[in-house]
């Protein structure tokens, strides 16, 4: 769900904020999507605005969710916090300089598609014939998608991630197949991410 992070237009990162109230909603209306579904487990990113939004969707399983460190968000070291601006006018970014390289304690893209993809072959493998539901971030969902269709190490699809979205995986690791990409379907007529993120820098 949108976190206090999106509403400010920062950089995130591993800096743990909490989801707004819009966050919340689109929480609960993912939740109610897949509240008739039969979900075996809930599994999320660490991180507080991930970990919410997927104990609303366990709450209608009577489930605990599992806490799994390897699907939370890249972390942008010093860059967490700042905005856009302030990151370009503290380092180079127009040189062509990966962010990675420029940034103090940021994650490189080859530690976060490692540890997401370790994570969630994982998962895949666990549970092979039942529906498990894992809660994670953009930047990771991003690398992730790029593991399972098999993109070289340095490539991402060309892929914006909207809050809530949901994305379906199905078969073991060693014959993965995405179903369903970035499907917002239960925000209609709701919460909508992008529009509200365009009212924002319209005002």
């Amino acid at each position: 769900g949108e976190s206090e992070g999106n509403l400010r237009r920062i950089m995130q990162g591993q800096l743990d904020l909490p989801l707004t109230e819009a966050g919340r909603e689109q929480a609960r209306l993912v939740a109610a999507r897949i509240a008739s579904m039969p979900v075996a487990a809930v599994y999320s990113s660490p991180l507080s605005r991930a970990f919410e939004t997927a104990q609303a969707i366990a709450s209608h399983h009577g489930l605990a969710v599992e806490s799994v460190q390897g699907v939370q968000e890249g972390a942008w070291g010093e860059a967490q916090g700042m905005t856009w601006t302030e990151v370009t006018a503290r380092w180079d970014v127009a040189g062509g300089r990966p962010l990675h390289e420029m940034i103090p304690g940021a994650e490189t893209p080859e530690s976060l598609r490692s540890r997401a993809a370790a994570a969630i072959d994982a998962l895949l493998d666990r549970h092979t014939s039942e529906v498990a539901v894992c809660v994670s971030h953009a930047g990771t969902i991003a690398q992730l998608v790029a593991h399972l269709i098999g993109m070289p190490e340095g490539q991402l699809p060309r892929l914006r991630t909207g809050n809530t979205a949901v994305t379906v995986v199905e078969g073991a690791s060693d014959e993965a197949v995405i179903t369903l990409l970035n499907d917002m379907c239960h925000l209609a007529g709701h919460v909508d991410p992008y529009e509200a993120a365009a009212a924002r820098l319209r005002q």
